[in-house]
């Protein structure tokens, strides 16, 4: 592979990455794997250790979205049970 291959490889690995990484859907994930088939193909033969980075952030994306439902919202405060229990243990001592 000549500097300029590898150069090329990289380009389209961090296109590839850094719309993965601003995907916030697994639609748009979808459409990003779509775009870029034919380019991942290629770039499994030219320049394997670029192609795992991608598998490996798809499947933490992946994971991310799995996940998604289980967060804690921000919208409203947290509520601090842990002082709200000393003080009513203070109170009946």
């Amino acid at each position: 592979m000549t500097p300029e291959q590898e150069s090329r490889a990289n380009d389209y690995a961090n296109a590839i990455l850094a719309e993965l990484r601003a995907a916030s859907t697994p639609a748009q994930c979808a459409a990003i794997s779509a775009k870029y088939a034919k380019a991942f193909d290629r770039l499994q033969e030219v320049h394997p250790v670029r192609a795992i980075h991608i598998v490996n952030l798809a499947e933490v994306k992946k994971q991310e979205f799995a996940n998604a439902p289980k967060t804690i919202s921000t919208k409203r405060p947290r509520r601090r049970v842990a002082a709200r229990q000393d003080e009513h243990r203070s109170l009946f001592d």
